[in-house]
């Protein structure tokens, strides 16, 4: 978006503009005005070459693009495209360099980069499904002593650089005004090799929450019209994401869309966004539109919630339309454009600024006009789509949100499918959706030619509008599109408004209803409402100037009074009353359609029946018999995208009594009788099948042999919803045969339970590995002498025992080794269970000091509270010489109950003067 700025044909909010029934910008008189490289701002943001907003993208949906859902894995791609990261949410994962180091490169190390911004901070590192740091914590669980942020900048600069392992990554190297950090790995174990976590391979799925870049909020800007502060839109120091009088304003929808259209600059060069100049920008729209992104609104399931506040990943590369258009859907937000300046508006009832207006009337229709008061038969009835759930459960994926639904008229279910990605709120997805939905109960489009008076109101306004021929007299409508006509004229398509889809302005509760009926009033039609006008005007006290008859004249031409009671011979009386029941009768023909109706009807007539009578017969029948071919046809076709061809629905086109085109089945089957006399039957099935249409896309393909009920099938699958394929096998044994010759391999066979086994698939060859990743790994042989939750404890003493705490010499009395230090080790007071092993080794380093021969003797004790004390094992002899001796003795324990052990060291000397010991008792346990 930065660096190549794309030409948008209308960047809106798609789903807004169903919802609000408005279009993106207005852009009376603005041509050519704001321009951003030459490129003027209402190119960038509007319909290229016109004041219109096409029809048709009013039902376009906003796409998600994939920037959202790579965020949540780690790449490794140091030409990724730069993100931007806002609000609170999980941040990209975009590993820009990776060395390995260390010994035997048991270590990695990752230069992640977060955004390419300035950000808040970090505050969690998940893998998989598994908290694996915090900000206030350090690393968490299995892996502590495994993984570590050892360096993290919120803006790279040159005052904030590190390095690692071999040092190819230094000052050198620093990442410019983005925020990254350094995540180091340990692939082997600290004290065996299969400990560490990431002895499989490091993590893919990697979610990293924090809060994002800094905005501008021009409500804290004493430069812009309504707003106090300190902020500046062009000084990115003073942008904030909790402003300084501690509001938090990161999350705000409407400073999002404007952050993305000002852009992010680093040393000066644009590095994200679209680079619009703040002056070219209608700040003063922003400071509305953010004001109404912050109220709070109530929420069905209780409390309350800002009305518009989201959070999401935009990368660079994504499309400039798409990512406002995925802005706009989430705030019900749209673009605006006022003498030439940018701004922004959100959706909310503003039907009570018409009250004052005096709007446009029957004068200002200069021309044809078309009234769509029916949207028609294919009005969506059903809104379904996701959002992003940013719970523990489901770690920022996008997830379904309930369906928003009213009864279909005819019964048949007509869907729309909205995803709104930078949505995190259940209930704020709900009133988005109300308010697409109940919008699109009341598409009703008004376009005709207005007099110039008409360019007062620019695309989005709403006003008052009275027109006679339709009987509207204040009916508020939208300005939808808007173009300019031969002469200055404007040429207008207008939607009506209604106060029902604002229900959802300020919460999430209320049900969607259907349209309200349109009534005609018949007191508004023109030649009425021109009579009673006209009889207000010609009150004969209200004619007055030359020429003007005298007070009850005649018609001889005098113009004078006269005493006369008759009109050409005819009594004056008469005269009167013929011409009221003639205006009466005229008054009543134009006042009533279903009058005239029965007077054409009662003077027409066709097969003895009157005219209206015969037609309206026809048509019905002719409306059964469209309908009737318009189901058949659609079982057989459908038009294509343009209309320039029809695609066949194979699903439902039938080539034969039992198989449709989709499909292509055979077989083959054989009968015959057996020596025995018995009769067996042998087939080969064959089915194709392909399908696309009801939500569904599939291939498939199986192939079944079968001889009197013994088979075996194969079938391959691929799912175009799902994005899966499946292969499946049904047979008893697998058999791989070498293209070069020899015999069959067999490497599976099925065998069921038997002998106490379970049913199981054995292997029927060698197999050969370099490498094999599971979780459970059993044999018949090593299980039966497995040894399993073995842990290790020791204790040591050096140069504190000497020859007085052992005893005399030659008493054979049997004394606690080490005296008031004794040698002794207990499994840190755990209880050892029932059959664990109990492996205990003694080291012992002896030293004679004296001329003569010395010799000590040393044996186990153990002690529990429901075994005593007894010695374990055999008894240990050892010799002592002038030099250091190392003796070592291992003694195994299989515990006889559950219990808490200690062990201790005794030992005695038979002869011997002076010695000098140290030693270390390590003791471990495990089950056999």
């Amino acid at each position: 978006m930065a660096k190549v700025i794309k030409t948008a044909a209308l960047v809106v909010g798609a789903v807004a503009l169903v919802a609000t029934g408005v279009g993106a910008i207005g852009l009376a008189g603005i041509a050519g005005a704001a321009t951003v490289a030459g490129i003027s701002a209402s190119t960038l943001f509007l319909v290229a070459g016109g004041l219109s907003v096409a029809g048709a993208l009013l039902t376009k949906q906003p796409s998600v693009p994939s920037s959202m859902s790579d965020r949540l894995n780690a790449t490794i791609d140091p030409k990724a495209f730069r993100k931007t990261w806002l609000g609170s949410t999980a941040g990209p994962v975009d590993v820009r360099y990776v060395e390995w180091f260390g010994n035997d490169q048991e270590r990695c190390g990752w230069i992640v980069a977060h955004a390419s911004h300035a950000i808040e901070g970090v505050d969690e590192i998940w893998f998989d499904d598994e908290l694996a740091w915090t900000a206030a914590g350090g690393t968490q669980g299995k892996y502590n002593g495994y993984f570590w942020v050892r360096y993290q900048t919120l803006e790279g600069s040159a005052a904030n650089v590190t390095s690692f392992g071999s040092g190819k990554w230094n000052g050198s190297h620093r990442l410019t005004g983005c925020a990254w950090s350094l995540f180091e790995f340990k692939v082997t174990g600290n004290s065996k090799k299969a400990e560490s976590p990431f002895s499989g391979g490091l993590p893919s799925r990697i979610t990293i929450i924090g809060r994002g870049g800094k905005l501008y909020d021009p409500r804290r800007d004493s430069t812009v019209p309504g707003g106090f502060g300190p902020m500046r839109v062009d000084e990115q120091s003073t942008w904030r994401y909790v402003a300084d009088d501690g509001a938090t304003i990161g999350e705000n929808l409407a400073l999002h869309a404007l952050r993305v259209v000002l852009g992010w600059r680093i040393n000066g060069i644009l590095a994200t966004g679209t680079g619009v100049p703040g002056r070219k920008i209608n700040l003063a729209s922003w400071i509305t539109a953010a004001n109404l992104c912050d109220e709070q609104v109530n929420r069905s399931a209780g409390g309350t919630e800002p009305r518009y506040h989201g959070a999401g990943v935009i990368s660079e590369g994504d499309d400039v339309s798409s990512v406002l258009d995925m802005l706009c859907a989430a705030c019900c937000g749209r673009f605006t454009d006022t003498n030439g300046r940018l701004g922004f508006a959100i959706s909310h009832n503003d039907l009570a600024t018409i009250a004052t207006d005096d709007g446009l009337n029957d004068d200002d229709v200069i021309g044809q006009f078309s009234w769509d008061p029916d949207p028609g038969t294919d009005v969506p009835n059903v809104v379904s789509g996701k959002y992003t759930d940013p719970s523990n459960a489901s770690l920022y994926q996008l997830v379904p949100y309930p369906d928003v639904r009213i009864d279909s008229a005819d019964g048949i279910e007509r869907p729309q499918t909205i995803d709104l990605a930078w949505v995190e709120s259940p209930s704020q997805a709900q009133r988005v959706c109300k308010q697409v939905l109940q919008r699109a109960q009341y598409n009703r489009m008004f376009r005709s030619t207005f007099d110039i008076r008409a360019w007062k109101y620019g695309v989005g306004q709403v006003f008052p509008f009275t027109f006679a021929p339709l009987g509207f007299i204040r009916v508020p409508f939208r300005v939808i599109e808007q173009d300019i006509g031969p002469n200055g004229t404007c040429l207008m398509a207008l939607r009506f408004e209604t106060q029902a889809v604002f229900a959802w302005d300020a919460d999430d509760a209320a049900p969607v209803q259907a349209a309200a009926p349109i009534i005609y009033d018949t007191r508004n039609s023109p030649l009425i409402r021109g009579i009673a006008e006209a009889g207000g005007t010609a009150a004969w006290s209200g004619v007055y100037g030359e020429g003007k008859p005298q007070d009850n004249a005649d018609v001889t031409g005098e113009n004078t009074a006269k005493d006369t009671v008759s009109v050409s011979g005819k009594p004056a009386a008469e005269v009167v009353s013929d011409a009221e029941i003639h205006a009466m009768g005229i008054l009543t023909l134009n006042a009533r359609q279903d009058d005239l109706v029965q007077i054409v009807g009662a003077a027409a007539f066709v097969d003895g029946q009157p005219v209206s009578t015969t037609f309206l017969n026809f048509r019905r029948d002719q409306t059964d018999v469209n309908s009737a071919l318009a189901s058949t046809l659609d079982l057989i076709a459908a038009k294509n995208a343009d209309g320039t061809a029809v695609i066949m629905n194979l699903q439902t086109v039938m080539a034969s009594p039992t198989q449709t085109m989709a499909q292509k089945f055979s077989e083959l089957a054989a009968i015959g009788t057996m020596d025995d006399g018995s009769t067996v039957k042998a087939t080969v099935q064959f089915l194709q099948e392909v399908f696309v249409g009801d939500g569904q896309s599939y291939s498939k393909t199986i192939l079944r042999s079968d001889v009197n009920g013994v088979f075996g099938a194969f079938s391959i699958l691929a799912d175009g919803v799902t994005r899966r394929s499946t292969m499946a096998f049904i047979a008893n044994e697998f058999y791989f045969v070498d293209q070069n010759g020899g015999n069959p391999t067999r490497p599976l066979t099925y065998v069921g339970a038997q002998n106490g086994e379970p049913a199981r698939w054995e292997f029927g060859a060698d197999i050969y590995a370099k490498r094999i990743v599971a979780d459970v790994i059993e044999t018949k042989n090593i299980k039966a002498n497995q040894v399993t939750g073995k842990t290790y404890f020791q204790q040591s003493w050096g140069n504190g025992i000497d020859i007085g705490q052992i005893g005399p010499s030659g008493t054979k009395v049997w004394a606690t080794f080490g005296g008031a230090t004794p040698v002794q080790v207990s499994p840190q007071g755990l209880t050892i269970p029932l059959g664990t092993d109990v492996e205990i080794d003694f080291f012992v380093n002896m030293q004679r000091t004296g001329s003569d021969n010395d010799r000590v003797w040393f044996r186990l004790r153990r002690e529990s509270a429901k075994t005593g004390s007894a010695i374990i094992g055999d008894t240990m002899r050892a010799g002592m010489s002038n030099f250091p001796t190392v003796v070592s003795w291992p003694w195994v324990d299989k515990v006889p109950v559950e219990d808490q052990y200690l062990y201790t060291i005794e030992a005695y000397r038979d002869e011997g003067g002076g010695t000098y010991f140290s030693a270390k008792l390590i003791c471990s346990t495990g089950k056999r």
